[in-house]
């Protein structure tokens, strides 16, 4: 018997974003990325956060709860596990949540691809306790976990340094297609599957993927050095794998050429975050996901978060339920509360959502409430 909390109430909010992804839930939901803020609220070292499966998962669990937040995920420095276990340093620092040692790239020159070789994931470098906060979390929501990977471009950034990646493909391209190739092949498929053989009934495969946002590549190097292995991934491991966290459709003169590319590797729905939200409107976003008939997820972003009023961040909860909410297929994504989110301002993020994200479900084409007053009636 676990000696942890009961967190089977949040089985109902699951339900709540299960119901707004398809059509009209009673509110707008909204979830997080949460593990740095919850770090800070713990007081833990990042070492032992990030390394003690006891800790981290039930840690994430309670301040979901205490914050109001809908959805618990199983978060974690999801961009150093596969990089850890091939061999590349990560660097524990206080403060901030584990990084490669960018100055120490595993991947040197052509002779290092040999240090690429599928690895022990009963054994090898914290893929074990990754499998323990997925089963951790099972065991105390009796929600199926989110599987999660690094994708194949971050991973290939985070081993041989993103401007040497960049560099070999246009310089040396055979070499960067082999990088690619292996790890795609032999580390990061190989650990969806073992995942998936543990967790059979998970519906979600997720791909952290934020390197392959512009500007640090463009729309060619998307289109032709990173779509193709995440729908390689898609055509092995099956199409609960998805990449949803692209960046930088702001920079180009036809974001929706982004737009299109981002649907190819998360068909199920349309995510867009912040700055991108903020320069562009929501009202672009909405409109492209109702003309290709998908659910819409917006993201408030990180600085954002970190640095407004609560009166500010209260107004831009508004206005995105206001413009994404309407006719329902929307949740609202907090992009990453980190250690210097003041708690305030995520307070202020679920008051707004209860006052302003509540649906009138007597309205034939039913929007999200400007008053608390629909939640109160009868």
């Amino acid at each position: 018997m676990s000696s942890h909390k009961d967190y089977s109430c949040f089985q109902e909010s699951a339900r709540r974003l299960e119901a707004a992804m398809s059509g009209i839930s009673d509110r707008v939901p909204v979830y997080a990325q949460i593990h740095e803020f919850v770090r800070k609220e713990l007081g833990v070292s990042a070492k032992e956060f990030y390394t003690t499966p006891d800790i981290l998962v039930p840690g994430i669990l309670e301040i979901t709860e205490q914050y109001g937040l809908d959805v618990p995920f199983a978060d974690y420095d999801v961009y150093n596990i596969e990089a850890e276990a091939l061999g590349q340093e990560v660097v524990y620092s206080e403060g901030h949540v584990p990084d490669v040692d960018r100055t120490r790239p595993l991947i040197r020159d052509q002779s290092d691809l040999s240090r690429i070789r599928t690895p022990d994931f009963d054994s090898d470098a914290r893929f074990p306790q990754v499998l323990e906060m997925n089963s951790l979390f099972k065991e105390l929501t009796g929600i199926e976990p989110t599987l999660q990977f690094c994708a194949p471009f971050s991973l290939a950034a985070n081993i041989r340094g993103i401007e040497p990646l960049l560099m070999d493909i246009y310089t040396d391209p055979d070499f960067a297609r082999s990088l690619l190739d292996r790890l795609t092949e032999e580390v990061i498929a190989p650990w969806i599957q073992y995942q998936k053989e543990h967790f059979p009934n998970a519906k979600s495969v997720c791909g952290s993927d934020a390197t392959a946002s512009l500007p640090i590549v463009n729309p060619h190097i998307l289109r032709d050095w990173v779509v193709p292995d995440v729908l390689r991934l898609r055509e092995w491991c099956g199409p609960e794998v998805y990449v949803p966290n692209w960046v930088g459709e702001k920079y180009l003169k036809n974001p929706e050429e982004m737009l299109d590319l981002k649907l190819q590797v998360c068909p199920d729905f349309l995510e867009g975050q912040d700055p991108d939200v903020e320069a562009l409107g929501p009202a672009l976003y909405k409109e492209y996901a109702e003309q290709r008939d998908v659910p819409l997820v917006l993201g408030i972003g990180a600085s954002f978060t970190a640095l407004s009023t609560p009166a500010e961040v209260t107004n831009r909860v508004k206005h995105y339920i206001e413009v994404g909410g309407k006719n329902g297929r929307f949740a609202l994504y907090l992009c990453n509360l980190g250690p210097t989110t003041p708690r305030e301002n995520v307070k202020a993020v679920i008051d707004a959502v209860t006052t302003y994200g509540v649906y009138h479900q007597g309205s034939p084409n039913p929007t999200p409430s400007t008053s608390a007053a629909w939640a109160k009636q009868p």
